[in-house]
């Protein structure tokens, strides 16, 4: 009997002379390369390396003073420093509505307490003082300058020599 050759039958008998050996790189050679670059371009800027010194010893400077605080200033203060990092400042704490009208409405009860304080401080200062009288406060100079109008010249006006009057104003009769 005779064998039918396939091409899988083929592609057995060749497999081993076609096997070829593939290697996997990893790309972290490169990155390293590139890492190298970039330290060679940071140190051909000698400002930035000081730069970054003094942003160090900032900070550390910062951390020592936190580490002398007690446990809730240490928080608010590791907070204040993310914050001023770029870090969203945290949301305020939940207060009952109720509480919160009740001390608004004690915050209102003070400024206008301290306003009618200021405003009888205010009226004791005023009675204290006197507004001078002097030329330029007085209605009688400024009318100097432009004169007074007398009843009497309004009353000639009205009575037809001015403009727009019509005529001689008649006197109406009363009917009995």
């Amino acid at each position: 009997m005779s064998l039918v050759l396939t091409k899988a039958a083929l592609a057995a008998k060749d497999a081993q002379s076609n096997f070829q050996v593939v290697k996997f790189e990893s790309y972290k050679s490169k990155k390293k390369e590139k890492s190298e670059n970039v330290e060679q371009t940071v140190q051909k800027r000698p400002g930035t390396q000081k730069d970054m010194d003094l942003k160090r010893i900032r900070h550390e400077i910062v951390r020592f003073g936190m580490s002398g605080f007690d446990a809730t200033k240490k928080e608010e203060a590791k907070i204040a420093l993310a914050v001023s990092l770029g870090a969203k400042p945290p949301k305020k704490e939940y207060v009952n509505y109720k509480e919160l009208m009740a001390k608004r409405k004690e915050e209102k009860q003070k400024k206008e307490e301290e306003k009618q304080s200021m405003i009888s401080k205010s009226i004791l200062q005023r009675v204290s003082k006197k507004k001078k009288k002097g030329p330029g406060n007085d209605v009688g100079h400024f009318l100097s300058n432009y004169g007074k109008v007398n009843k009497k010249d309004l009353k000639k006006d009205k009575s037809g020599k001015g403009k727009g009057g019509k005529g001689p104003a008649k006197k109406k009769k009363k009917l009995i």
